[in-house]
């Protein structure tokens, strides 16, 4: 590959840059969260509602609830807000002021000055040759080492020379030049990302992380996998610096071998020690080397820093959607969830679609792909579980779960890939991105609903399965929750690479259709049966052995291509057939057998992979392909529509009548709120301020019975006849909240018969002694339980 087409390829630089930034991100937003959580005004509201939020789940079904929560949290949007955006905007603005101010500061701290004359002859002839004639060489006097340094920003760019190269200047001219040009190299491709990149940390710093280990210090009252979480997040942004800052020498070096022509130009140089190997903003002398004599080596996408970027937005999205959160706006009666999940897919793409860029530029060789592909998928996974809000524990689902996602991150990054090398025009390159960002929004998409799956699972959809082979079918069956998107996404996989290769897949179809003739006979042969879901369960898993069969004994003359496109015919016509047996009249009598297409192109590709394990491409063959987009209209179609089946068999059978053997508590109710911390919540956001207002009023109304003074008796009756009688959410535990509406009901039916009896509107009937008496004793009784 040439200069001029390595130079259109985005750099590793890059990449690492977005990282760090992406992590100071959701750094800043986690701290700066914190600071606009540490009102309590979120608990009130809770109290106020009579809605504890201690689940992970929410699990109040009360409506009215939630409205008078969200109107009490509506007050708090705008602070929140501004603490969220503020703390963004300060980040950037001190980043900015030290990338603007830092060049000039350098020059005066250190008292730089011009070059003296001896070199301007020499500066001038390498700047000619790097292509910077206007580049500004300066002076450090202080220093006697033989080196430099580029700094400066987008306006002004200036190369360091120490004072030990005028030494070097006179006895190693080669060394000399290597060590000038390799500084030009920085003005010329990366001076502005290193300076910002320095600046961003300072500045992350600064703003960031010291104010908040300051408060940390002052009132500590986080939690210490908390603290641990936070560490790991700025140890990444740290890794994400100095990741910059070393990827950049290797471009800066392959510009150096380039100019003098030697794959050596730094060997008269004394090597670094281990620890500057290993610590040091320099790469090791060996990567140094190999990259010069190799340039295209570094077009190779990284496995390190796919898996940094890839966890940069994964912690930067799963901090964005807590911020959102805490704002109300993150919620299932609004269109957030789409917005945020479409974002996320265009970072995604965008990083999926810059290995496949890059690996096809470095030539498509054994793990290129694959590689990277495994880094974005464990980046997700990681992103996940270092994600400061979650506390779910690591379960045997959750590492399954976490196990498939990698694995299909690998698969999509293999694809997008292969078909990177397919590219070859301007409309392909956008149909390919548009592609991935579809693959990408469903097949990786899902994590959000994975991490509270399980509980889904464990309490909705498990008490009600009964047959391992039911269980194999409605589980994707019911977790699938874009069935036309997953079946787009599907399609896509087979027809991008066909339309970009401009192939009509005549074998593919020819085996396809002799699938289908089979396809039919199986479901046909096992018919409806009497029990409607369990016939059409056992007729898709009928269909997807005929898929695994037909496209394994076809390897020999398919591709996965094909495989997969032979795969997605037959569970199109095993849909088509499953409804024809299960029709009566025009409805379908089992909701499987209604939408089939909902999980048959899951488990079709995953026959085609598994079946086209050992599948050879044979060899092109030219066509036009673009009938195929009418087979993926048609699926989409047949995925979007299904015959309806109002009065069809429960997809959920209702769970067997407890008997006297089995435990009555219901697996399927929804997890309980803590009792602890809604108790905590309770107390901290009013509960106790409202009792022991209560107590003194109760307090005061006794201390003036004993004195036998009416005029001194009334107001205290009224006062307590008044506080006991206004609204108060009571404890959220049910024995405590009981006794707490018991003790001022009867508070304040006594009071307020004082108050009556005093003011001469009705006789006391010995109802005021009766009830204030009682109320007392239950006070004394809601202290001691409180306690």
């Amino acid at each position: 590959m040439n200069e001029g087409e390595r130079s259109r390829v985005p750099s590793g630089t890059t990449l690492r840059f977005v990282s760090l930034v992406l992590l100071a991100i959701a750094t800043t937003l986690f701290v700066f969260g914190q600071y606009a959580g540490m009102s309590p005004e979120d608990e009130r509201c809770q109290v106020n509602a009579g809605l504890y939020l201690t689940s992970l789940h929410f699990p109040d079904h009360d409506e009215s609830r939630w409205v008078a929560y969200r109107a009490c949290m509506a007050e708090l949007v705008v602070p929140r807000a501004l603490w969220l955006s503020g703390g963004l905007v300060l980040l950037f603005a001190v980043s900015l002021l030290i990338y603007l101010v830092r060049p000039a500061w350098r020059i005066r701290r250190r008292k730089l000055v011009p070059v003296p004359e001896e070199l301007r002859e020499s500066l001038a002839e390498l700047a000619g040759q790097a292509g910077l004639p206007d580049t500004t060489f300066l002076l450090d006097p202080t220093s006697t080492r033989a080196g430099g340094a580029a700094f400066g920003n987008h306006r002004h760019k200036y190369v360091v020379l120490n004072a030990g190269m005028l030494v070097l200047h006179r006895t190693d001219s080669a060394t000399f030049r290597a060590i000038v040009l390799h500084e030009l190299a920085h003005v010329r491709s990366d001076v502005t990302t290193t300076y910002a990149t320095l600046a961003l940390w300072r500045a992350f710093v600064l703003v960031v992380l010291v104010p908040y280990l300051v408060l940390v210090a002052i009132d500590w009252s986080g939690s210490y996998a908390l603290i641990g979480r936070l560490g790991a997040l700025v140890a990444l942004v740290f890794l994400a610096r100095v990741a910059v800052l070393r990827a950049r020498e290797h471009h800066a070096d392959v510009f150096v071998a380039r100019w003098t022509g030697s794959a050596e130009p730094y060997r008269t140089l004394a090597p670094s020690g281990r620890f500057q190997r290993w610590f040091g903003l320099h790469p090791a002398p060996a990567a140094r080397s190999a990259a010069m004599r190799e340039p295209d080596s570094l077009l190779r996408p990284g496995f390190w820093e796919v898996l940094g970027c890839t966890l940069a937005v994964q912690l930067a999205w799963w901090h964005l959607r807590a911020g959102l959160h805490a704002l109300t706006w993150y919620r299932a009666d609004n269109e957030s969830f789409l917005v945020l999940r479409a974002g996320w897919a265009v970072l995604i793409t965008a990083l999926i679609g810059l290995i496949a860029w890059r690996g096809a530029a470095f030539g498509a060789r054994r793990g290129v792909f694959a590689l990277p592909g495994l880094a974005v998928g464990l980046g997700l996974v990681l992103g996940e579980r270092l994600d400061t809000y979650n506390i779910d524990p690591v379960t045997l689902p959750s590492a399954l779960a976490a196990l498939v996602l990698a694995g299909t991150a690998v698969l999509v990054a293999i694809w997008a890939g292969y078909c990177a090398t397919l590219v070859r025009a301007r409309w392909h390159a956008w149909f390919l991105g548009l592609s991935t960002t579809v693959v990408a929004f469903t097949l990786l998409g899902w994590f959000p609903e994975a991490r509270y799956a399980y509980s889904t699972l464990r309490d909705d959809i498990g008490p009600a399965l009964h047959q391992s082979v039911v269980d194999v079918v409605l589980v994707p069956f019911l977790l699938n929750s874009h069935r036309v998107l997953t079946v787009v996404s599907l399609a896509l996989v087979w027809l991008v690479p066909l339309v970009l290769r401009r192939e009509f897949p005549k074998a593919a179809l020819a085996t396809g259709a002799a699938g289908s003739v089979l396809v039919t006979f199986a479901v046909t042969l096992l018919g409806s049966g009497t029990d409607p879901l369990i016939s059409s369960v056992r007729q898709v898993v009928a269909v997807v052995i005929v898929q695994f069969v037909v496209v394994f004994a076809a390897s020999r003359w398919l591709d996965r291509i094909g495989a997969l496109l032979v795969a997605w015919l037959i569970g199109l016509a095993g849909t088509g057939v499953i409804w024809l047996t299960h029709l009566q009249g025009t409805e379908v009598d089992s909701v499987i057998a209604a939408r089939p297409h909902q999980v048959l192109p899951l488990f079709g590709t995953l026959a085609a992979l598994a079946g086209s394990l050992y599948a050879v491409r044979r060899g092109e063959h030219q066509g036009r392909p673009w009938a195929l987009i009418g087979l993926a209209v048609v699926s989409v179609a047949v995925a979007s529509w299904w015959p309806k089946a109002p009065n069809a068999a429960p997809l959920l059978p209702p769970a067997a009548a407890p008997t006297s053997t089995t435990p009555t508590a219901t697996t399927t109710s929804p997890k309980p709120v803590d009792p602890a911390e809604a108790m905590r919540a309770w107390k901290a956001d009013g509960g106790l301020d409202r009792l022991a207002a209560v107590e003194r009023a109760n307090l005061a109304l006794w201390a003036e019975v004993t004195q036998d003074n009416d005029a001194r008796l009334e107001p205290t009756c009224v006062a307590l006849a008044q506080l006991a009688g206004e609204t108060f959410s009571p404890p959220p535990d049910a024995t405590i909240g009981a006794l707490w509406t018991e003790t001022l009901q009867a508070l304040h039916k006594g009071a307020q018969a004082c108050a009556d009896a005093i003011q001469g509107r009705t006789k006391d009937d010995g109802t005021m002694a009766r009830e204030l008496m009682m109320g007392r004793s239950r006070l004394a009784e809601l202290i001691t339980a409180l306690r």
